[in-house]
């Protein structure tokens, strides 16, 4: 339990875009995080490509006093800008400042809430379409992709998970960029398999260009592909689901630094 209202701030760090929607997604986050947690101070910023900085950000965390700082990446999985960017950045903003108690979360992962959440999109993009058998539907799971392999093992573990939640004949992964199989691989040896129905889910917060990029490319392949069925499904968005995933990872941050 925190006890010491206003004393704990939380830095929620995005990693940045330039599309407006995406921006104000993750803006909603962090306004559903402060409702839940009133008693912190919490400030929104991004990594790169949008504003309010790190500095800017945690600059605006300082004027509450806070004794106490958790750095919030949200972000799905633990490549280098969680392992390296972000604690650089944030190390750097804090030196005008002087010695401040600060952790870092780990990323939402494979939470519950996440696996909740990304099973619902795929029941809303098929929900009022025509009925397909389960055995005549693949999905694929499309993540951003790393050069982390711990990342890239973590990806795979969620569309395992995943697998349990989706009645379909099978759950494949692949990669946007920097991880195999890529996404430009997969998607025709998929149509090869000859599934009435390909479902792709782009494991995605937000909307933004890799989002943009990904729904143009499964879209070229639809139109070569007569008779097969290809559905995008939204990403996860501004759900309460995200919210609670990120307010439970701080939480256990904050304990097992007390």
């Amino acid at each position: 339990m925190i006890k010491s209202r206003q004393k704990h701030g939380l830095l929620l760090v995005g990693h940045g875009t330039r599309n407006q929607d995406g921006q104000a997604e993750f803006l909603q986050v962090a306004q559903a995080i402060s409702e839940l947690r009133p008693e912190w101070a919490i400030e929104p910023c991004f990594l790169e490509l949008a504003t309010p900085s790190i500095d800017q950000g945690l600059a605006r965390l300082m004027e509450h006093k806070i004794e106490a700082l958790t750095v919030a990446p949200l972000l799905l999985f633990a490549a280098g800008h969680a392992k390296r960017d972000i604690p650089q950045a944030v190390g750097q903003a804090l030196t005008p400042y002087g010695p401040l108690k600060h952790r870092q979360t780990g990323p939402l992962g494979c939470h519950e809430a996440i696996l909740e959440l990304s099973a619902r999109r795929y029941r809303e993009a098929v929900a009022e379409l025509e009925p397909v058998p389960p055995e005549k539907t693949i999905l694929l799971m499309v993540g951003r992709g790393s050069r982390d392999e711990t990342a890239s093992a973590e990806m795979r573990r969620f569309a395992n998970l995943r697998a349990a939640r989706t009645p379909v004949a099978r759950v494949e992964t692949c990669f946007y960029a920097m991880a195999r199989p890529s996404l430009e691989e997969t998607l025709p040896r998929l149509a090869d398999l000859g599934y009435r129905r390909v479902v792709v889910q782009p494991h995605l917060l937000f909307e933004g260009e890799l989002l943009a990029a990904m729904r143009e490319r499964v879209d070229q392949m639809a139109h070569s592909q007569g008779a097969q069925q290809w559905v995008v499904t939204a990403p996860l968005g501004p759900a309460p689901n995200v919210a609670r995933a990120l307010v439970d990872r701080a939480e256990s941050t904050l304990v097992t630094s007390s």
